[in-house]
């Protein structure tokens, strides 16, 4: 996180942050910026982090009672059949956050019916992550956030003619990324995967709006070939991180990665 926290612009010289791919929101957290613009095309988590600001002590509640049953396979496989049946609300959103805590390697995935199909992790000791909602909710408070449920394309046209146009923006973007190897390809993380040319995609959009308005971009991934390729105009710097969340136990080891910056 220091590496990526020193390639970001100062809360000095840009308004707004603009994350396309929001994900666990860890930038957001650790930054202070006037202004955020937090995306996702993963409706679910943006629904979490909306009821999160919105009434905490309702979700908080909700996940009390979800904790208190425990956790086992069976458990889980119900909580499961009932999140894949539930409309969005704030009962759904609590069973999102039990399913990713209790969920095997912390991984978010859906079936190309965009119903979660994770498999029971056997967490041992789970926390209930009150405090982590709480922490939140502070931040949100401290600055102006604003959330879109939307696709990367959609998000980064606010920095060019939407609503946040006339502020001083940086885009951060963490993508799915591209694999390390040919068996390593695990970007189900809306249903609709992140193949290479939605990088490829991603990569000429972020180089436009460079061009055209000078806004600083910073995009973070893999360091393999592929995203070398695709991301081969922007400046590259090589670091080392250890992956948490991955599709195999055997994949959590150190693994090299890029910031890539405009």
């Amino acid at each position: 996180m220091s590496h990526l926290l020193n390639s970001l612009p100062s809360e000095h010289e840009v308004e707004c942050m603009v994350e396309p791919f929001v994900g666990s929101a860890s930038v957001f957290l650790n930054t202070c910026y006037r202004q955020y613009v937090l995306a996702d095309n993963n409706a679910d988590l943006i629904n979490v982090y909306r009821h999160a600001r919105d009434n905490p002590a309702l979700l908080i509640n909700i996940l009390r009672r979800l904790w208190a049953t425990g956790h086992n396979e069976s458990i889980y496989q119900e909580n499961r059949k009932t999140f894949n049946t539930l409309p969005s609300g704030p009962e759904k959103s609590a069973l999102f956050i039990w399913l990713n805590r209790h969920g095997f390697n912390g991984v978010c995935r859906y079936n190309k019916k965009g119903q979660f199909n994770v498999p029971y992790g056997r967490p041992g000791n789970c926390i209930l992550p009150e405090q982590d909602i709480l922490n939140f909710v502070r931040k949100t408070e401290r600055c102006h956030v604003t959330f879109f449920h939307a696709d990367f394309q959609d998000t980064l046209r606010v920095v060019t003619e939407g609503m946040f146009s006339s502020l001083r923006c940086a885009i951060y973007c963490d993508p799915p990324y591209l694999p390390l190897s040919a068996t390593s390809g695990f970007t189900a993380y809306t249903g609709e995967g992140f193949p290479l040319q939605t990088h490829v995609r991603l990569a000429g959009i972020l180089t436009r709006i460079h061009a055209l308005t000078g806004t600083p971009v910073i995009v973070s991934g893999s360091d393999t070939p592929l995203s070398r390729e695709v991301y081969r105009s922007f400046r590259l710097q090589e670091l080392v991180v250890r992956r948490s969340v991955s599709a195999s136990h055997h994949s959590r080891m150190n693994a090299p990665e890029i910031i890539c910056s405009l």
